[in-house]
């Protein structure tokens, strides 16, 4: 496995290509294949090391030049000669291994087992970790331990622009609005209230939120963690592994474990949900426990509520057999999170999220056709012209960034359009079938990043608080050379290393779980869970302001227990 991931490092960087680009998973698959089937031939080894290395030294000198010229770093530019020199000698000797085994085609008469020692090694950690609750005490552990330098470095918290808007709203600077989730708000206000009784100092309240979340959120991951050896037991201790150290090591998990967004706790209750469900098929969980997961769900993001109203009919027919407890418990879910964000909103004067931020693909769409000079009826350009100043349009307008065009808007006649809407609707469709290549070329440049992986977006590179005049600032517990340097290397290999710089792609995720949903058809496994995912994705699709990670953060952190479930002996 080595010999084949080192070769397709290499041939990364001499193809240039970037370490989310898909083709980087082919390459790895094709030539972990080569390599395996060569191990099935007697080879003469000295002849092959030799010409490995020679090609390898020479190949090396003479694109030296070719793959450092990305990297501003003097550390990776010599990382990048090393892993290519390395690269070379394993993908050569990879080729030399399967011509010789070609030509000779000296079998083995009995062929060496294939991971003898991941399965030792498997059997050990099942004989240790024996049952599901030290599954979850040991992922727990591990997450906070590994998070741990995290906090202390990030101390109270990462805060960007949007956790200080929500900040102002606590502290009354602002009228509270649900553009953030007001439950969200109101969880930070409440352990910001403790904090400050203790502490009477801004930037210690802050962290007890900060504190309060990583509990959370490591809590969520070991339930998912324990979930999998539940439904699975042995089958699949080696995903178990794989996701306890991908919850715990991977950098951006510990980044977003201390950001106050309310991504990272919708993400925490959307792993609580799913894993919740799946006991309902099976036959361990209760319905109570459902209407309060599935409200706190829809309340903690606007297209989980969405998704929920669609999802409910699938959730009905999947536990038919329950009607009267599926079908009651659904509309009990409905119809609270209608209530509180409608009247009770109202009541308190809650301001709803402005009509302008739903609109991202639609005006990106619209001004896409506007870029391009496209032609246009008088009655168009005058809709248009209506709401809009596109004097500088052509300056404005960012492929993959929404936001310049919904400014642009809100600083024309927002009222006209919301009072027009039907008129504006009748726009969009009217130019759709007129420059359909336009509107999916706006709509792939803006949000394709949630389907196809091979899009640059930066995941995780955020630090301390934004300057603010509130007294919150960024007060790092541990710090020096050593750990900045750590924390941006750690950062940067999201980008530099193939394989794993597809965990750092939304587009990954998509894709794992659409397999898993064919898989699962295809096996007959009942998968309501997968579902309620993928029309989130589907709402990310549709109405996402711009790509970010954090948006589809919950399907980056599911995979392992989709994985499970396609693949699990005991299914409901």
């Amino acid at each position: 496995m080595l010999l084949a991931f080192f070769a397709c490092w290499s041939l990364q960087l001499i193809l240039g290509i970037t370490v989310r680009n898909p083709l980087t998973v082919v390459l790895f698959v094709c030539l972990l294949f080569a390599d395996n089937k060569a191990k099935e031939y007697r080879i003469k080894k000295i002849p092959g090391l030799c010409i490995s290395v020679g090609l390898s030294a020479v190949i090396s000198y003479l694109l030296r030049a070719k793959v450092t010229e990305g990297f501003d770093s003097s550390l990776f530019k010599l990382l990048a000669l090393i892993i290519l020199s390395v690269g070379l000698f394993c993908l050569f000797y990879i080729i030399y291994k399967g011509v010789y085994s070609l030509i000779i085609r000296d079998k083995r008469a009995e062929i060496p087992a294939k991971y003898q020692t991941v399965t030792r090694f498997l059997d050990k950690y099942y004989d240790l970790i024996n049952t599901p609750k030290k599954v979850f005490v040991l992922c727990f552990c591990l997450c906070l331990l590994c998070w741990l330098p995290y906090f202390l470095y990030e101390f109270p918290g990462i805060m960007t622009a949007d956790s200080l808007v929500q900040y102002e709203q606590i502290m009354g600077l602002r009228p509270y609005s649900n553009h953030h989730p007001m439950v969200h708000t109101l969880l930070i206000k409440l352990f910001y209230s403790i904090g400050f009784f203790f502490t009477k100092d801004v930037v210690s309240a802050i962290s007890f939120y900060t504190v309060f979340q990583m509990l959370l959120f490591a809590a969520a991951l070991s339930r998912l963690v324990m979930e999998i050896r539940v439904i699975s037991e042995k089958r699949n201790l080696l995903v178990e592994l794989i996701s306890i150290a991908f919850f715990a090591l991977v950098p951006f998990n510990a980044v977003f474990a201390v950001t106050i967004w309310k991504d990272i706790p919708f993400a925490a209750i959307t792993v609580l949900f799913v894993c919740h469900i799946i006991e309902m098929k099976n036959k361990r969980a209760s319905y109570p426990g459902f209407i309060v997961l599935g409200i706190l769900f829809s309340l903690f993001r606007s297209n989980a509520w969405y998704a929920f109203i669609v999802w409910s009919l699938v959730f009905v027919y999947s536990f038919r057999k329950e009607i009267k407890k599926a079908l009651p418990s659904v509309i009990v879910v409905l119809l609270f999170v209608a209530v509180i964000k409608g009247p009770v909103f109202d009541s308190f004067g809650v301001e709803k999220p402005d009509f302008v931020e739903s609109l991202s693909v639609p005006i990106s769409q619209i001004a896409r056709v506007l870029v391009n000079d496209r032609e246009l009826t008088a009655s168009e350009e005058e809709l248009i012209d209506a709401v809009i100043d596109t004097t500088y349009i052509h300056e404005l307008y960012a492929p993959d960034y929404a936001d310049n065009i919904k400014e642009l808007v809100r600083a024309g006649d927002v009222s006209y359009l919301e009072s027009h809407k039907a008129e504006y609707f009748k726009l969009w469709a009217g130019l759709l079938p007129r420059y359909f290549g336009d509107y999916v070329s706006a709509w792939f440049d803006l949000l394709g990043g949630y389907i196809y992986p091979d899009f640059a977006y930066a995941v995780g590179d955020i630090d301390g608080i934004m300057g603010n005049d509130y007294g919150l600032i960024w007060m790092p517990k541990i710090g020096g050379k050593l750990v900045v340097k750590t924390k941006e290397i750690l950062i940067k290999l999201g980008g530099f290393v193939p394989i794993y710089g597809m965990l750092w792609s939304i587009g990954t995720y998509s894709w794992l779980l659409i397999a898993a949903l064919f898989i699962g058809i295809k096996r007959k496994v009942k998968t309501p869970e997968m579902w309620l995912l993928f029309l989130m994705l589907g709402t990310l699709l549709i109405a996402a302001p711009n790509l970010e990670f954090r948006y589809a953060y919950s399907l980056a952190l599911v995979w392992p227990l989709f994985i499970s479930r396609v693949n699990s002996s005991k299914q409901a």
